[in-house]
């Protein structure tokens, strides 16, 4: 069942707790600080759930985003990461990718940053250009 966490402007937040996994869709490209905000509130509501569900996933869509500043880009490495997989224990994290080349840079350097960072703790990310692509990817990798 999908649960909705928060809504605004930006960004849509829910729970799809068959999977079970959080998952936020950006409605439109938000200004740096918004972003942040933003990914900040979805990273406490899934330290919140997590306690619930165990093998809970992150998914995100990026598909709306749009082009991040170069310092938002920056925090993405520099913050982002150690509060993802640090502070909150993301095991399996997969984004949807848009058409936008400058748009999706970000988010595959995210990527093959943490994969480099993180490669002792086996972690699970994965860049899709659906949902069900992104569904099916991160079923097939939740710890049992």
């Amino acid at each position: 069942m999908i649960i909705g966490i928060f809504e605004n402007e930006f960004v849509r937040c829910e729970l799809d707790d068959d999977v079970p996994v959080l998952r936020h869709r950006w409605l439109q490209p938000p200004p740096g600080e918004e972003f942040k905000i933003n990914l900040l509130r979805i990273l406490e509501e899934y330290i919140e759930l997590k306690k619930t569900y165990t093998n809970l996933a992150w998914l995100a869509n990026t598909e709306l985003l749009g082009e991040l500043d170069l310092d938002i880009e920056q925090w993405l490495v520099d913050e982002w990461e150690g509060l993802l997989f640090d502070k909150a224990g993301v095991q399996v994290h997969a984004v949807i990718l848009g058409a936008s080349i400058f748009a999706d840079y970000p988010m595959e350097r995210f990527k093959l940053d943490a994969e480099e960072k993180y490669r002792s703790r086996n972690l699970s990310l994965g860049v899709f250009s659906n949902e069900s692509e992104a569904y099916a990817w991160i079923k097939a990798h939740q710890p049992a």
